[in-house]
């Protein structure tokens, strides 16, 4: 949580300030041990867009669905849901959960990501969280994709679509999801071991793998 708020410091953001819009790429809850402290202080925020991500997909599944499959073990999001609930939630024999006692927490979780969005776009940029889906070249056609679809997209690894082309035709593409630590792929100057802002031809890659590095990305962009 430091991380965050420091980095945020850094950037110059002030919650109080009606100019000021944060906007973040999704992954508000993956894995670490201060998960209500990051619910806490998104709540606080005044001036914010909150882009979904495949992490808060995942965590809404198990609320629905009361089960735990093995991508959600291999993804961290148990580690997620035992510091929200504690560790004796689940049932090893038949891999369920047992909220109860525990709904409103549930609810306030549910409420929070109920916020969130598929994407965001102003006039010169589109936020995401992991990729855009197919044919969403325009403002028109985004507006038209399915609640489904976009969620698929929110599991596209940026790394698998980005060639060093421009996504957009018009506008600069700008996700989370994947770890710039990856970026050195795209370019060869840069340490395997930075996971600063990667900055691409009309897109840019924001997500600083921060569980291991503990490092959060800041893009600054006045419009």
């Amino acid at each position: 949580m430091s991380e965050l708020k420091n980095a945020l410091e850094k950037a110059g953001f002030d919650n109080e300030n009606e100019d000021h819009l944060l906007v973040c790429c999704g992954d508000y809850f993956d894995r670490g041990n201060e998960n209500v402290e990051v619910l806490k202080f998104f709540e606080r925020l005044k001036h914010k867009v909150l882009i979904r991500g495949n992490h808060e997909d995942m965590l809404l599944k198990i609320f629905e669905t009361g089960k735990i499959l093995p991508h959600n073990y291999l993804n961290g999001t148990i580690q997620t849901l035992v510091d929200f609930f504690g560790k004796y939630f689940i049932d090893p024999a038949d891999d369920t959960v047992d909220f109860s006692g525990k709904t409103s927490t549930v609810k306030r979780i549910c409420d929070f990501i109920g916020e969130t969005v598929n994407y965001f776009e102003t006039d010169k940029y589109v936020f995401v969280h992991g990729w855009l889906p197919d044919n969403a070249k325009t403002v028109e056609a985004r507006t038209l994709i399915s609640d489904e679809i976009w969620e698929k997209a929110r599991w596209v690894k940026w790394t698998d679509r980005y060639v060093g082309a421009m996504p957009l035709p018009d506008k600069i593409l700008v996700c989370g999801h994947v770890p710039t630590l990856y970026a050195y792929r795209f370019d060869p100057t840069r340490d395997k071991k930075c996971a600063d802002i990667f900055y691409g031809n009309g897109f840019i890659a924001l997500d600083a793998g921060t569980y291991d590095t503990k490092k959060i990305n800041v893009l600054v962009l006045e419009e």
